[in-house]
């Protein structure tokens, strides 16, 4: 064997301290990185979360919005039609109200002549 090689195996010279210091130093290091890396992951979570809330939140906004624009839509177009219908009533009593006496008796006689007449 080369000078200074150790031989492979359990044959081998046990860890000096200053490899023992070094392993615990390593160690200590990846336990602070671990660390480091599972407080981000907390806040990252919490971000996402707050995120999700704040999109909810607005979504529910938008949909309560929306739901009340389609009552203002829907009121106005109930309002609109019930106008119309009652515009459509004056307009139809209007004429009615101007068939005189006289033009109703005339329009009775024609019917009962047309029934009496084809019943023969």
């Amino acid at each position: 064997m080369a000078t200074g090689a150790r031989a492979p195996g359990p044959a081998s010279t046990p860890a000096s301290g200053g490899d023992l210091a070094r392993l615990l130093d390593t160690e200590t290091r990846l336990e602070q990185a671990l660390q480091r890396a599972r407080d981000e992951a907390t806040r990252l979570v919490t971000a996402a979360r707050e995120a999700a809330r704040a999109r909810d939140a607005a979504l529910g906004a938008e949909l309560e919005a929306a739901a009340q624009r389609l009552e203002a839509e829907i009121a106005s177009e109930r309002d609109r039609t019930a106008r119309e219908i009652a515009d459509a009533a004056r307009r139809d009593t209007e004429r009615f109200d101007g068939v005189t006496v006289e033009r109703i008796e005339e329009v009775a006689r024609r019917v009962v002549e047309r029934v009496i007449g084809g019943a023969t």
